[in-house]
Parts: C-alpha cells; structure tokens; sequence
C-alpha cells in the first residue's frame, strides 16, 4: 500500500499561486517520508490576498528566495509520479499540481489519486462534517491545520485509517469497496472521484 499525500496552499484565487506543498510518502501503508516547501510564485499571480495571508501565514516577501515551481518539480517528482496522490479536497489540490505543470510546460504525471474527503463520508457519515480538521480529531490525528506538511501526513494518515478499518490491502481495493473511482490528472483536467456504479 504505497501513497503519496500532498497538500497545497495558495497565495490567492489563482491557482499558479501556490506557496507552499506538504508531502507525506507512504510505504507499506508506513510513513516513510515527511517535508513542506515553500514556493516562489510567478509574478503574473499578482499580490497575496489578505485572506489566504490569514489563514496559512504565508506573505510573499517570506518567498524571495524560494525555488519557483518547474525548479522544486525535479526534487518532488519522484515522490509524485507513479504514484497514487492522496489529497482531501482533492480536485482544489490536484487542479493547482496540475495549473502549475502547465505554467511551465512541464509534462504531467502519470499518477491517480484519492479523495480523502469522499473516503470520511463514506466511511464516518455521523461525523458533524468532513473537513480535515473534524476528521483529523475524530481519528485522533494531530493537526497544525493549513500548515501544509501537517495537513498532508494527517490526510495520509486518515487513508491508513481507512485502509485497516475497511480491511483493504490497497488504495484501489478501497475504493471499489467504497463505490468511488480513483481520479485521474489528465491534460483535460483532472477527472475527479465519482461514485461508481454498482455492478
């Protein structure tokens, strides 16, 4: 059972904005590997708004000397590509992946992911709601919520939950179990999680 979580955070609406990537690799459904990067982002993005400030800490001027996005690909790459993503909120994480790739030209990678947020409602439907930080507590998962390394190790974590209490001995098992299909980054956009059809 071998994932990668990640995690965004954004400077603005844009989504070429982002400013900051959690990691978490998991191997053999163990964390094995665990870091956040700040990011540079182009200045077409324009200005940091007030809000997004507010909720993760991150001023621009904090980035001047960060990598930009196609510099911090050839570090993370090996930890994304050909591997299934793990994200809660997935089609906000994975739609700024794949505007950043784009942005720069760099060819997108061959990896499906997994909604973490469509996993807890299948899973946990009583929970008040299923946002991380609601999820996170009720697994007793520590959370530095909107710090982007710690919201990508609890969203992996949750998919551990997740995988031993359903019992499944992979990512794509799950899923099956749960009626959801496994997104897809493609150059189209990135195919969501559906529920699947029963057979």
């Amino acid at each position: 059972m071998n994932y990668t979580a990640i995690d965004f955070e954004t400077g603005n609406a844009y989504y070429t904005s982002a400013c900051s990537i959690g990691v978490s690799v998991f191997e053999n459904n163990i964390p094995v590997r665990q870091y956040v990067r700040l990011i540079r982002p182009p200045d077409s993005v324009g200005a940091f708004h007030w809000y997004n400030i507010k909720i993760h800490g991150i001023r621009r001027s904090m980035l001047t000397d960060a990598p930009d996005f196609s510099t911090l690909w050839q570090q993370i790459k090996q930890d994304i590509d050909h591997h299934i993503l793990v994200c809660h909120n997935a089609v906000f994480d994975t739609a700024v992946l794949r505007k950043c790739l784009e942005f720069y030209h760099i060819p997108l990678p061959h990896c499906q992911y997994i909604c973490t947020v469509k996993v807890s409602q299948k899973l946990w439907p009583d929970l008040e709601n299923h946002k991380l930080d609601t999820v996170s507590a009720a697994l007793h998962i520590p959370l530095n919520h909107h710090e982007a390394g710690s919201d990508a190790h609890a969203c992996g974590l949750i998919l551990r939950h997740a995988l031993e209490q359903s019992g499944c001995q992979s990512v794509e098992a799950l899923a099956r179990q749960l009626g959801i299909q496994l997104g897809q980054i493609s150059p189209f956009g990135c195919l969501p999680c559906s529920s699947a059809k029963a057979k």
